[in-house]
């Protein structure tokens, strides 16, 4: 298959580097005298004004959600947004932050994640941790596109999952950080389902593959960020690329794992707008196992892709983003992305997965949105509710 969609987003999207920005203002300006409506209102109550307030400390919001996807079927839980600032950077323009996202399915898939940046030091020192517990039915086609393409594959299993990433970042010079973090993952899998039990059949001989395991390692990080707001960025750029060394007892071996990722947001003024533009990849050696290979799809990568299904040892993606605000917290964002995953870095270019879509956003306290998306991949669409950009 020919290269010239992904080759032609990158290309397209940084040779726009030079653009410069200012403020972002929405399609249409709120009028003076225009009166809060009844969502303004309703969010206002679960304390998600729009705004921040530091004299409250940390200030805090509680919204509920609800879902459904085929693997969990209908499902609700709660969304907890918190923004404050540190002593040591009370006069850093940017808050810092943590997200709860709780939830449960009426076929008792349960779990909860948590993600924090915490700004110090005024703004020199970061400290991030990303989180996540579940107990839920999830989706296996294998590795590599000629099996993670046949929906035959398709195999139905329960896993329990705790994963911890902490990481702590220093400025060295402008806009350039080095980090170190580490990560810890322990998964345990269960009752696999295949014939009448799941759609398309299923695999057996995938079974094999589905073995519990824990790994930890640690990585090194080179980031440049120039973003004026990590949340929900208006213009800058951020190139980070880490460096990691692992061991899993699955195998009683080490393995690697090499991420970097670009992205740039373009303020289009005078057109309303932010164009942001992201290329990523992830690679890895050595023997790794099968839940740590690199994979494309979900909530942040590839939306239209059921996370999961797609996965091998190389991974690289594209996509570009239209960020459009309409009237005072309400905004749109339409998107186009493009994907492959490979054994080897050279068979990226073999078999290539396109995804685009459409979303709502809704502006939930400081630059934190409220995010509702509909993503549209090759034989699958999926819609995806969730806190936060994408990137």
């Amino acid at each position: 298959m020919s290269t010239k969609p992904l080759s032609s987003i990158l290309f397209i999207g940084f040779l726009i580097l030079h653009f410069s920005a200012n403020a972002v203002e929405p399609l249409f300006a709120t009028p003076p005298d225009a009166e809060p409506t009844w969502v303004d209102n309703a969010f206002d109550f679960v304390g998600a004004d729009g705004g921040f307030d530091p004299d409250k400390g940390v200030d805090m919001s509680y919204i509920p959600s609800v879902f459904y996807n085929p693997e969990q079927e209908f499902g609700g839980g709660a969304l907890i947004i918190g923004l404050y600032k540190t002593d040591s950077a009370i006069d850093f323009e940017q808050t810092s932050s943590f997200v709860i996202n709780a939830y449960v399915s009426t076929n008792l898939s349960v779990g909860v994640t948590f993600d924090n940046i915490t700004f110090l030091n005024d703004g020199n020192n970061r400290f991030e941790i990303d989180s996540e517990i579940h107990d839920e039915p999830v989706v296996y086609y294998g590795r590599g596109y000629d099996s993670t393409s046949i929906d035959d594959n398709k195999v139905l299993y329960t896993e329990t999952l705790v994963t911890l990433t902490p990481r702590w970042y220093h400025r060295v010079a402008d806009s350039w950080f080095i980090g170190l973090g580490g990560n810890v993952t322990y998964i345990d899998t269960r009752d696999p389902e295949v014939g009448d039990e799941v759609n398309n059949g299923g695999n057996p001989s995938l079974f094999n593959d589905l073995e519990s395991n824990t790994s930890a390692g640690a990585f090194v990080t080179v980031l440049y960020d120039s973003r004026n707001y990590i949340e929900n960025t208006e213009k800058g750029t951020l190139l980070q690329a880490d460096f990691g060394a692992y061991y899993s007892d699955l195998n009683s071996d080490s393995f690697g794992k090499y991420d970097i990722e670009l992205a740039h947001f373009i303020d289009l003024e005078p057109v309303p707008g932010v164009l942001a533009l992201q290329g990523q990849g992830k690679f890895t050696s050595g023997d790794v196992p099968w839940n740590k290979l690199p994979d494309l799809g979900g909530a942040y990568a590839m939306r239209g892709y059921i996370l999961g299904r797609h996965r091998d040892e190389q991974m690289a993606m594209a996509q570009v983003e239209y960020r459009l605000p309409i009237y005072r917290r309400w905004g749109s964002v339409f998107w186009a992305g493009v994907g492959s995953t490979g054994e080897e870095v050279d068979q990226l270019s073999d078999d290539i997965l396109t995804s685009y879509g459409l979303g709502l956003r809704y502006r939930l306290k400081g630059r934190i949105n409220l995010r509702a998306d509909l993503g549209f991949g090759e034989d699958e669409t999926l819609f995806y509710f969730n806190v936060n950009e994408v990137f």
